[in-house]
């Protein structure tokens, strides 16, 4: 009986919000990444750095966003104290 319970609870709705993060956070970065090749093809380096660390942060909230919210929880802390 418990089974049956478990099996008919509504969903959550986690599994929808990982896709969408995951679908538009992967267009996101995708658009990063073609405005910095946009941007080493005119030889702005100084935008370049710029787009790369980004695309960086936004691939990082995609793929591992517990592990990248520990990482700004710490860095938000270390500024915090200065």
């Amino acid at each position: 009986m418990h089974e049956f319970f478990t099996l008919a609870a509504p969903p959550d709705g986690s599994e929808i919000a990982d896709w969408i993060l995951l679908v538009v956070g992967n267009l996101f970065g995708a658009y990063l990444g073609m405005r910095a090749f946009k941007h080493f093809t005119n030889d702005d380096y100084g935008a370049l750095t710029r787009m790369s660390i980004a695309a960086v942060f936004v691939f990082g909230f995609v793929w591992a966003p517990t592990q990248m919210k520990a990482v700004m929880e710490s860095l938000w802390d270390t500024v915090r104290s200065a």
